[in-house]
């Protein structure tokens, strides 16, 4: 049965969408200085609590339309869209592992990073079309041309520093992008 409000549902996937983008920016931020064996504190906290601000952002978005869009859209359209998304999320992870398996035993390692930012990026247009929004169409155009300038125009370790440093600012932009649009959304909601 169809009864909730459609703009807090979709708020609340935005919501989710965030929470994936400020977690996953923030690990891209990482593997370059992790690369490079840069890593500090001052580099891990000051990624650490931009990810907290963005995640706690987001949870608390999320409980203030989850209630509102329960049941905006039909059970098997849900559930056939999350059965799609896990698909293309196994086949990506599994595009990622091939990637740091195959390429460092080809002479090819300093592209496992860009590589799989193209993979993540890719992801996105094959998303189900309950999730493919202008949003994540925008973000996968972004990492997919960013993975390609990264692998034409640069060379070895700054190859990978870059490819992951766009990677985590891509990503934390869709996610300030996507918090944005659920907060405008709950507003048209009365949330």
């Amino acid at each position: 049965m169809i009864g909730g409000n459609r703009e807090a549902a979709h708020a609340v996937g935005h919501c989710r969408g965030a929470l994936f983008f400020s977690i996953f920016g923030g690990l891209w931020l990482l593997s370059p200085a992790y690369a490079r064996a840069r890593l500090d504190g001052i580099h891990i906290g000051l990624i650490a609590g931009t990810v907290l601000i963005l995640v706690v952002t987001a949870v608390r978005l999320q409980r203030r339309g989850k209630k509102a869009g329960t049941g905006a859209f039909p059970e098997e359209q849900k559930k056939r869209a999350d059965r799609i998304f896990g698909i293309v999320n196994a086949i990506q992870w599994g595009a990622i592992f091939l990637d740091f398996f195959l390429l460092p035993r080809m002479g090819y390692g300093a592209f496992t990073i860009p590589v799989a930012v193209l993979i993540v990026g890719l992801h996105f247009f094959i998303l189900p079309p309950l999730y493919r929004h202008r949003g994540n169409l925008v973000t996968g155009a972004l990492l997919t041309s960013w993975a390609i300038a990264c692998l034409l125009l640069l060379r070895g370790d700054r190859m990978i520093a870059w490819a992951g440093l766009g990677a985590g600012a891509i990503l934390w932009g869709s996610a300030a992008w996507a918090l944005r649009t659920a907060t405008r959304l709950l507003r048209m909601a009365g949330l």
